[in-house]
């Protein structure tokens, strides 16, 4: 008897797995925001030592990690930029409440300036002559990222035409970082006999890379139509350990295998 009850339960719960499960693979565009420190992301700006042919020892292009703004650039400074992503994905619903996605994401590059303390070089040997030049400096970081990752979905239809679906699971990604310097001169000597003035220390260029395993979870709206495509919009966060959040919003179409 209860090996009977057990089969028709089994019937029972594979029945509608059977009429609704599918296939389905889809291509999406969307936007990524990244914010964390710049100590998160090994991007603090590093003084360069001064070149050899210089006699001047000035640190006012550099970054001044214990002066407040506007002398320095703060003691923690933040970063925070946003990029166009593109991702790819395959899928198997096994119901119309439960399924299995993988899938690509490139989050783009994101990009943020940081103002540095203007530089100047002097004083000058001429009478009246403050400073040798000036220039303007910026920091630019850049982050670019991509990854593979595994989500089980969990859709709730909301009506014939549109479901409610939220999604959790993993990513296995990789991470670029640089940071760089860029100067613009505002500022040139008056004194003729003086050529190509050294405009105060420089911060060093960096670079490097960063992979890792970890979280991310999402929540959407899918809107299904009479044809195989369907169009999906999400909010997915994932939780990348180096870096405080990162949001992806994104739209979607998709092609059903039915």
């Amino acid at each position: 008897m209860s090996r009977i009850f057990a089969t028709i339960v089994a019937v029972m719960l594979c029945a509608p797995s059977i009429a609704t499960a599918g296939a389905y693979l889809g291509i999406g565009v969307g936007g990524t925001r990244t914010e964390s420190a710049l100590a998160d992301l090994g991007l603090v700006p590093v003084c360069a030592p001064p070149p050899p042919s210089s006699s001047i020892d000035n640190n006012s292009g550099c970054y001044q990690d214990t002066n407040a703004p506007p002398v320095g650039v703060g003691s923690n400074p933040d970063f925070g930029g946003s990029a166009v992503s593109f991702s790819f994905v395959a899928g198997w619903m096994f119901n119309q409440n439960f399924g299995l996605e993988i899938g690509y994401i490139d989050f783009g590059q994101a990009t943020d300036d940081l103002g540095l303390p203007d530089s100047c070089d002097g004083p000058g040997n001429s009478p009246g002559q403050d400073y040798l030049g000036c220039s303007s400096r910026q920091w630019t970081s850049e982050v670019k990222r991509d990854g593979v990752q595994l989500f089980l979905i969990g859709s709730l239809p909301l009506s014939s035409s549109i479901d409610l679906f939220g999604k959790a699971g993993l990513i296995r990604w990789n991470a670029d970082y640089q940071g760089y310097e860029r100067s613009a001169i505002y500022s040139f000597p008056t004194d003729p006999g003086y050529y190509n003035p050294f405009l105060g220390r420089q911060n060093s260029p960096t670079a490097s890379s960063d992979d890792g395993t970890d979280m991310a979870a999402g929540i959407g709206i899918n809107l299904r139509t009479d044809s195989p495509f369907s169009v999906r919009a999400d909010l997915t966060y994932y939780d990348f350990d180096d870096t405080d959040s990162v949001y992806v919003l994104q739209l979607m179409a998709l092609y059903n295998f039915k």
